[in-house]
């Protein structure tokens, strides 16, 4: 993937934000994540509509006049972007990767955060963190991120996702915004899911293909594991393979369905094959 390619896709996604939803793309972000509280701004006097809740009653009694507290949104938030960058999710189908997708739903909530005045990090893994890029603001921060995405050439096949969410637990405090981007075919990450969800709000944006569950009956094919890099021959329209097709995509639906419901993350799910954006718009849309 270009650079050029992946600002093009960010641009699409903030005209998308106006048509879809009429709003800016940062405000919408804003809206639909907790964790940006309200702190004091200023008193001025009371007008009529002022709710009677916001008097400041010691400054009224003090001056003989009623005072109201006006309060300011504090605007920035500490946003982590965690991007699976394992095999599962480079691995094209169709000349289109789930990565490709990844890549452009991280470089699109990076821009929006940053936008809305947050400060944004970046942590890239597979059964290792492949990259960190400490949080930061602003412009130029946006671009470095832009560029390191695009020029990152994961080294190891593997995923170990509990063990990335770990690493997050352990070594960047409380209460942050934190993404997780991934395919989430990796077993036993469901106890570090809970554990990272109790420290920080936690959303989990599910990257699908639906073309890799629907293996064509053609007869005898070779497939991979695009991890283990293993391989074995199948006869794809043997009924006893198709039902374990079926079994293996049930029990990977129902488990990550059994850890968010534990953690009580919020969670969508994109077709990376598709046009996501819009629903990933509509996502950021809706309050938790």
């Amino acid at each position: 993937m270009e650079l050029q390619e992946l600002i093009q896709a960010v641009r699409r996604a903030q005209v998308l934000s106006q048509t879809l939803t009429q709003q800016q793309l940062a405000g919408l972000f804003q809206s639909a994540s907790k964790g940006a509280g309200w702190q004091l701004d200023h008193l001025r006097k009371y007008e009529a509509g002022d709710n009677v809740k916001d008097i400041d009653w010691n400054v009224t009694a003090r001056y003989r006049d009623a005072y109201v507290k006006t309060y300011a949104q504090e605007r920035e938030r500490l946003i982590w972007l965690l991007v699976d960058v394992s095999r599962s999710v480079t691995h094209t189908s169709a000349g289109r990767s789930r990565y490709h997708a990844a890549l452009v739903v991280a470089a699109t909530l990076a821009s929006s955060g940053l936008d809305n005045q947050d400060r944004v990090g970046v942590l890239c893994f597979s059964d290792k963190i492949e990259r960190l890029i400490p949080p930061g603001r602003g412009s130029v921060h946006f671009w470095r991120i832009a560029q390191e995405l695009v020029a990152l050439r994961p080294i190891s096949r593997a995923t170990d996702m509990a063990g990335a969410l770990s690493y997050l637990v352990n070594s960047h405090g409380k209460n942050a915004l934190v993404f997780l981007i991934s395919d989430f075919l990796t077993p036993d990450y469901a106890p570090a899911l809970r554990l990272l969800a109790q420290q920080h709000e936690l959303v989990a944006i599910r990257l699908t293909d639906e073309r890799q569950h629907a293996v064509p009956a053609v007869g005898w094919l070779q497939l991979q594991d695009t991890e283990s890099g293993r391989s074995r021959w199948v006869n794809t329209s043997g009924a006893a393979f198709r039902a374990g097709c079926q079994q293996e995509h049930a029990q990977l639906e129902a488990r990550f369905q059994a850890a968010f419901a534990q953690s009580g993350a919020r969670r969508v799910s994109l077709d990376a094959a598709g046009d996501y954006l819009p629903d990933l718009i509509r996502f950021l849309q809706l309050r938790p």
